[in-house]
């Protein structure tokens, strides 16, 4: 038996690979879109965004967490994982469960799950028309739409 030290984060391999799971768990209500996963160790800090998107960006849906992991007795890896676990059971209600109609505040909020007490936010977005206004506004002029 070997000691093996524990890991200390979720590399974007990890990431890549929780994604395409997910990806796969909620095809049946997927509609073109794919999901993304990003875990920043910064600190005392975990966090972690589940981003829900289309290819054009009309649908655009980051889920973000984040979690003082030391205060709740989990290594950064940990936290990382019990964000993504917790964002994935969010997701299951969102596209499955309440046909995309549930909501996570805009602004952080204070969540509590197994004891852990974490932070949460999300916005869906329709980034594309985002983009298309920021461009009208900074150029002064219509812009051409395709």
């Amino acid at each position: 038996m070997t000691d093996q030290k524990p890991k200390e984060f979720v590399n974007q391999e990890e990431c890549d690979e929780l994604a395409k799971a997910m990806d796969t768990k909620y095809r049946i209500a997927m509609n073109s879109r794919n999901f993304s996963i990003q875990a920043i160790h910064d600190g005392p800090v975990v966090s972690v965004k589940v981003l829900l998107a289309n290819g054009d960006e009309s649908f655009y849906y980051p889920v973000e967490g984040r979690v003082e992991y030391e205060k709740e007795e989990l290594t950064a890896y940990e936290a990382a994982l019990f964000l993504v676990d917790y964002i994935d059971n969010y997701f299951e209600e969102f596209l499955l469960e309440e046909e995309e109609d549930l909501f996570l505040p805009i602004d952080w909020s204070a969540h509590s799950y197994e004891s852990v007490n974490f932070h949460l936010k999300g916005q869906v977005h329709n980034k594309k028309l985002d983009d298309l206004a920021d461009r009208i506004l900074a150029e002064g002029a219509p812009v051409e739409i395709h």
